[in-house]
């Protein structure tokens, strides 16, 4: 009930508590932290106890279902899905034929804050302007307000200045620097750590009726994300993460095989990302077996045998390691992520 399913983040839920109990919500709320921890549920949790019957987000009574469900008239969501759904709509408005690789969602447009009556988008500007329907207030919600482009954070400046009393937002992002301080400035600001690889542990256990053996190892490789655990519960996605270690680690080099898994990782940015996180976990992982010595430190538990080598080039480590962060950085721009990736593999392999 509440908070109570939110696993970790105690300090945030006591804070965000107190608020409530004082009646001291502010109308503009700022959650950064990386992607996966629990922000987008916090704040769904909190919308909960906002429109709740009896004040508790009980989860039974008709608003906490309908926040459940996404339907509640003064729920206002705009993130990744939303986006996508009307952008489909439009696709089919104007029998646009467009490839899949061109399709994924990496900004939020002027059209989403503003409004757009060509095509049938109401607004963030626009929404907070009416009353509630249901209740007291309205709660607006942009997941990943990073994504905003420079327009549409000129265009929700104003209304974060003077909004409406009845109305409070949320701007959740796992990349705090990419927003603007204007907007940051009209914000109170709760930062979310990654959770204790305990706390990740019990997770997989309980949640997800993982074996232990297998629990421990997510808790390591998701580096404090629930998110990124259960990325790697999917089969397909945790077979691949082993197939990049052999090419990348030199014990199976095709580069035929790099071109393909290339071809399957560049599908989306977010995967991709989480690929790019795990080989450089394992770049550190190679030093710390080979070079310190300490195994025990070893993120890839389950990739031992691999990291194990007789002589390491601190050198090479350094290189591989700054050309992976220097392809995370490429991915901020409009790049062809299967070259990008295809080309970072090759390197990989011709220096292993």
């Amino acid at each position: 009930m509440g908070f109570d399913s939110i696993i970790g983040h105690e300090k945030q839920k006591s804070m965000l508590l107190s608020l409530m109990e004082r009646d001291r919500l502010p109308h503009a709320f700022l959650f950064s932290g990386p992607e996966g921890i629990g922000k987008k549920k916090m704040v769904l949790e909190l919308a909960k106890h906002i429109f709740c019957e009896k004040g508790t987000a009980c989860g039974v009574c008709r608003p906490c279902i309908k926040v459940d469900r996404g339907s509640h008239p003064d729920l206002l969501i705009i993130d990744k899905q939303y986006i996508e759904r009307v952008l489909q709509a439009q696709r089919k408005k104007t029998y646009s034929d467009i490839p899949d690789k061109e399709k994924e969602v990496t900004s939020i447009g002027i059209d989403f804050i503003r409004g757009s009556d060509e095509k049938k988008i109401t607004g963030i500007n626009r929404e907070v302007q009416e009353y509630p329907y249901e209740g007291q207030k309205r709660v607006i919600i942009i997941d990943g307000a990073d994504k905003m482009t420079i327009e549409a954070t000129n265009a929700l400046l104003k209304t974060l200045e003077e909004p409406p009393s009845f109305n409070i937002f949320f701007l959740i992002t796992s990349s705090e620097r990419d927003i603007p301080l204007t907007i940051r400035s009209r914000c109170m600001r709760l930062v979310f750590g990654p959770l204790h690889r305990e706390q990740l542990k019990e997770y997989f256990r309980s949640a997800l009726l993982m074996s232990n053996e297998k629990a421990e190892l997510l808790s390591y490789i998701s580096h404090g994300s629930i998110g990124n655990g259960v990325f790697w519960t999917i089969e397909e996605n945790f077979s691949l993460r082993r197939n990049i270690a052999e090419l990348v680690l030199g014990k199976n080099k095709s580069f035929l095989r790099a071109s393909i898994i290339a071809e399957k990782v560049a599908k989306n940015r977010k995967e991709m990302t989480m690929y790019l996180s795990f080989i450089l976990s394992l770049y550190r992982d190679v030093y710390c077996a080979s070079e310190c010595g300490d195994v025990t430190m070893i993120v890839n538990k389950d990739m031992r045998e691999l990291l194990e080598r007789e002589r390491v080039n601190a050198a090479w480590i350094n290189a591989s390691i700054q050309r992976i962060e220097q392809t995370i950085d490429l991915l901020r721009y409009n790049v062809n992520k299967w070259l990008v990736f295809e080309n970072l593999m090759l390197h990989l392999m011709e220096s292993a």
